[in-house]
């Protein structure tokens, strides 16, 4: 393999060294008419940033590194092919060039077991598993770009981040199942073909220079965001359940139990902190796959999501967990019920869509609003994720450094779930201690102890 770069990170004690890059294409040339590809509307709403996630897997004896980096390469090859436009460019907010420039592999070496990452994981060192920054230049022309890291005991990651102008959570998770698929059995028979067909359903706004698309970047704070782990086991989720239900709301579910209680207790902290009891806004994506009628297929690619929001006003009453959690769900249901009926085979859902997206923008912009921002990616079978060497041992999320955003995970064990929360430093340190929190969740624990003796 060809030296083509070669450069070192660091963290601590973990140093992880790049040892090759390269340029994988699709194993089959894009057909002429699906060289360009129209970004939908929700696509040039997105923000112009990677999502990344990173797969770790256990050592296996029956096959070398150097075999799975090549059944890694051929497979994510066959993957393009099915996911041409992942191999194009991006041209602006309009469209990409579906011309098989290929995603970038990167392959590295890590100079420690995985056990000590996994003994105390941190945001930091997962963002040394992927091949570059969120926020990086390659965002406005890249698509995909993967990285495989060797541990010295013999376990792997394989690290992604995909473009959010192509893709939700969703989309990356399917991608990852697809390729996974065809590395291990040959086929993505067992998923199913992607489908590319949200331009149909909502069709590109008619943005320019001069009118742009009303996009949120996010505003990434290194230095003053932390970003800290916690995990709720299963019966500590259905301790909150039974705490956080009412008459209102007789079944929260697991989401809505737990966003209900990190936004309670970072509440607190911001206000402490603050000084102030501003109104506090959870604004939560919501999947449009099966909400919009007809609904998307479940293997539907696209950026395809949108928020509701639900608002809390100072006093003591609204920032109890049970009324949090009726905001939660009546927010839910007003964005089903209202909000997307007003999106689907309307002449007017562009303009409807951008002043949704403006309002919000403002809002976050004003200073008058406390704003947090959830996202769930539970219930999408990421530990199923199997290259042929088994299923992943932990999936790592290597969050945005921005503030007041919380991003939840299934845990590997079922019922759990895993948030990783971004705040300000002093407000995380209020948060980090609040007692409420701390009789649900753990903060930062080392992943699977029982399989640590073979990692």
């Amino acid at each position: 393999m060809t030296l083509s770069r070669f450069f070192v990170r660091r963290f601590h004690q973990m140093r992880v060294d790049v040892v090759s890059r390269d340029i994988i294409k699709p194993s089959s040339p894009t057909p002429n008419h699906l060289k360009k590809f129209k970004l939908s509307l929700l696509e040039q709403l997105g923000p112009t940033i990677f999502g990344p996630m990173v797969f770790f897997y256990s050592a296996n004896n029956s096959i070398k590194p150097t075999e799975q980096l090549q059944m890694l390469k051929k497979s994510l090859s066959e993957t393009l092919t099915h996911f041409y436009p992942l191999a194009g460019r991006l041209k602006g907010n309009i469209s990409i060039d579906c011309n098989d420039s290929g995603a970038d592999f990167l392959e590295a070496r890590v100079n420690s077991p995985l056990s000590s990452l996994l003994l105390e994981p941190s945001s930091d060192s997962l963002q040394q598993l992927i091949p570059t920054s969120v926020d990086s230049i390659e965002t406005r022309t890249r698509l995909l770009l993967a990285q495989a890291s060797f541990f010295e005991c013999g376990s792997m990651s394989i690290g992604v981040c995909i473009s959010h102008k192509l893709a939700d959570a969703t989309s990356i998770g399917l991608f990852m199942k697809s390729w996974a698929a065809i590395s291990s059995r040959g086929s993505i028979k067992t998923i199913g073909a992607p489908v590319f067909d949200t331009v149909k359903i909502f069709p590109p706004g008619n943005f320019s220079e001069t009118s742009p698309a009303p996009v949120v970047e996010p505003e990434i704070m290194m230095n003053q965001t932390l970003s800290k782990r916690f995990i709720f086991d299963s019966s500590s989720i259905q301790a909150l359940q039974a705490k956080a239900s009412s008459f209102e709301v007789n079944q929260p579910t697991r989401v809505e139990a737990v966003s209900a209680l990190i936004w309670k207790s970072a509440m607190k902290a911001t206000r402490t902190v603050s000084g102030t009891s501003k109104p506090s806004i959870l604004a939560n994506s919501a999947s449009l796959r099966s909400r919009v009628s007809p609904p998307f297929t479940k293997n539907s690619i696209g950026n395809l999501v949108s928020y509701f929001a639900a608002k809390a006003e100072e006093g003591i009453n609204q920032t109890k967990l049970q009324t949090l959690v009726s905001k939660i769900r009546k927010a839910k249901q007003r964005f089903r019920d209202i909000h997307i009926p007003k999106l689907v085979g309307n002449p007017n859902a562009t303009e409807i869509i951008c002043s949704y997206q403006k309002e919000a923008g403002d809002m976050i912009a004003s200073g008058d609003f406390d704003f947090y921002i959830f996202s769930s990616a539970c219930r999408f079978g990421l530990y199923e994720t199997d290259f042929g060497w088994g299923k992943p041992v932990w999936v790592g999320f290597p969050s945005v450094r921005q503030k007041n955003i919380v991003t939840l995970l299934d845990t590997k064990e079922a019922g759990g779930i895993e948030a990783w929360v971004n705040l300000n430093e002093q407000e995380m340190n209020l948060f980090e201690q609040d007692r409420e929190l701390l009789q649900f969740a753990s903060l930062n624990p080392s992943v699977i102890q029982p399989f640590l003796h073979v990692l």
